[in-house]
């Protein structure tokens, strides 16, 4: 008799044993889903960026036709918008349908060289605006801050070039923000432009407007050449 109920006091506490073991790796097992959604990566959520280019068409986009001197001509092929000077020399911009204060957008861009281009943010109807350049041509600059009709060139930048790609799609991003307006650029992932305004050097330039793309004007092109943009969100601060 004693045997047996040491046998059954073996095999109860093997049981409970086990039954330990298994309670013990269960929290682990909980803790890894936090760590997954802390890695989600910043901006990720669908519901903070809209999509400003549709990939087929010029729909929300239109050619500012109200600033001085403009040509220049605009187009999708195979999913890309592409602009080149019309006639040759003649640029010009390419606006969105909608007014944006503060915001930051997001493009793709590949550039021909020798091309002159730039995004374009709270442009008036008469073209003035803040420009981020991207002039990719021998002394052109990436980065430097110009504004068109108003105070011209407020901030340079001779070094940004070097974190273009030549030949390939670069990944920009322009955010401003405020009144005088803090202009931050990266390109490819590289904070190229960290600019904040003073009531001086932005006076002249509406406070909301446009957001555009160029093909400039002049010699700084090669006939046939091209500026590509594609991927464009933007995202309202």
């Amino acid at each position: 008799m004693m045997k047996k109920t040491s046998w059954l006091v073996l095999v109860v506490g093997l049981f409970l044993g086990a039954a330990c073991t298994q309670t013990v790796e269960a929290p682990a097992e909980t803790e890894e889903a936090p760590e997954q959604a802390v890695a989600l990566p910043e901006g990720s959520s669908t519901d903070d960026w809209v999509s400003i280019y549709d990939g087929e068409t010029l729909a929300g986009w239109h050619p500012l036709t109200t600033a001085p001197d403009l040509g220049g001509k605009w187009e999708v092929v195979n999913g890309v918008i592409e602009g080149d000077q019309d006639p040759p020399g003649k640029g010009g911009f390419l606006v969105t349908d909608q007014k944006y204060r503060d915001f930051v957008v997001d493009m793709e861009v590949n550039l021909d060289y020798p091309t002159d281009s730039g995004v374009f943010l709270r442009m008036g109807e008469d073209g003035k605006s803040h420009q981020v350049t991207l002039d990719n041509v021998d002394d052109g600059e990436f980065g430097r801050i110009y504004l068109p009709w108003t105070q011209d060139t407020v901030f340079e930048n001779p070094t940004g070039k070097q974190f273009f790609k030549q030949g390939e799609w670069n990944k920009v991003r322009v955010q401003i923000e405020g009144e005088p307006a803090s202009i931050l650029f990266w390109l490819n992932d590289e904070l190229v432009t960290d600019f904040q305004h003073t009531a001086e050097t932005t006076q002249g330039v509406p406070a909301e407007g446009f957001i555009a793309i160029q093909v400039h004007p002049g010699e700084r092109w090669k006939e046939g050449n091209k500026v590509r943009f594609r991927n464009i969100r933007v995202k309202e601060l």
